[in-house]
C-alpha cells in the first residue's frame, strides 16, 4: 500500500488524479464540454503512462534481435559498438555521466572479453554543450585504465549520427582488412544500424542489448495501476526510431 500511496506522488500521476477530480466536478455542475476536456488529458496520460501500450510498441523493433546468446555467436574481427549512452561530466572521475544505454558498452566490453573478436570499436559523437574529446575517447580511457579488454581499441571519433558511424567504421575495416564485425547497439535501434550497414556492404553480424521494450513488459500488473513518465521515455524511443528509419530512407541510407 506504501509503494502505491508512493507512486501517486510522482507529478505526473499527482497530474493525472488531479485532471480525474477536475473531471468529476466538471460532470457534477454539468459542465460537459469541460469536463469531456480533461477527461480527454486524463484519458491519454493514463493510457501512455499506466498501460503496456508503450512498452509493446518498442518492443516489436526489439523481438526481431532477442534471443541471441552470445556463446553461439561466431567469431569476427571487430566489435563494433555504436555510441550514444554517456553525457560529459566534469563533475564525474572518467569526465562522463551514463545514460540508459550503458548497456552497449557493457555487451561489447563482454564480447571481446569472450574472444568473440579480435579488436574493440568505439562509436560515440560530441556534446558540444561542454569541452571534451568525444565520447569514443573518453570511453577508451575507462576502458583502458580499468583494463578490461585486452585487445586494440579504435576510435570512429565524432560522429554527428549512426550514418557517419556506419561511413567510418566500412573505412576502418577497408584499412584493417576486416571481414566481418559483430554490430552492438540498443535491440530497438539494430534494424537502422543493421540496415546502413549493409546499405554500406558490411558484413555484420547483430548481437543487441538494452531491451528496454521487452523488459518493461516483464513488469508486474502493479507497476501499471498509476501513470507515470516511463511510458512516454518508451513512447518515446518508438518514436525516434520510427521516425529515424523513414528520414534515413528518404535520404537514400538504407
Amino acid at each position: 500500500m506504501a509503494k502505491l500511496l508512493s507512486e501517486y506522488l510522482d507529478p505526473l500521476a499527482a497530474l493525472w488524479l488531479a485532471l480525474v477530480a477536475l473531471t468529476v466536478w466538471r460532470l457534477s455542475r454539468r459542465k460537459w464540454r469541460g469536463a469531456f476536456g480533461s477527461a480527454a488529458v486524463a484519458a491519454f496520460i493514463y493510457v501512455i503512462g499506466a498501460t503496456p501500450i508503450p512498452a509493446s510498441l518498442l518492443a516489436s523493433l526489439e523481438r526481431p534481435y532477442a534471443g541471441v546468446r552470445a556463446e553461439s555467436l561466431p567469431t569476427a574481427d571487430a566489435v563494433v559498438m555504436l555510441g550514444g549512452m554517456t553525457t560529459p561530466s566534469t563533475n564525474d572521475v572518467f569526465g562522463f555521466h551514463f545514460d540508459g544505454e550503458v548497456d552497449r558498452v557493457v555487451t561489447a566490453v563482454e564480447l571481446v572479453r569472450q574472444h568473440k573478436a579480435r579488436a574493440l570499436v568505439l562509436g560515440g559523437g560530441l556534446n558540444p554543450a561542454t569541452a571534451n574529446p568525444g565520447e569514443g575517447e573518453l570511453l577508451r580511457r575507462w576502458i583502458e585504465t580499468w583494463n578490461v579488454a585486452r585487445v586494440p581499441v579504435h576510435l570512429l571519433g565524432l560522429c554527428q549520427n549512426t550514418h557517419d558511424e556506419a561511413v567510418r567504421t566500412k573505412a576502418l575495416a577497408d584499412s584493417q582488412g576486416w571481414k566481418s564485425i559483430i554490430l552492438v547497439t540498443s535491440a530497438a535501434h539494430m534494424r537502422r544500424g543493421e540496415a546502413l550497414f549493409r546499405k554500406l556492404g558490411v558484413n555484420v553480424t547483430c548481437f543487441a542489448c538494452d531491451f528496454d521494450g521487452l523488459t518493461s513488459l516483464q513488469r508486474p500488473f502493479a507497476a501499471y495501476l498509476a501513470p507515470s513518465p516511463r511510458g512516454f521515455e518508451l513512447l518515446a524511443g518508438y518514436l525516434h526510431e520510427v521516425v529515424g528509419w523513414w528520414v534515413y530512407r528518404w535520404r537514400g541510407w538504407v
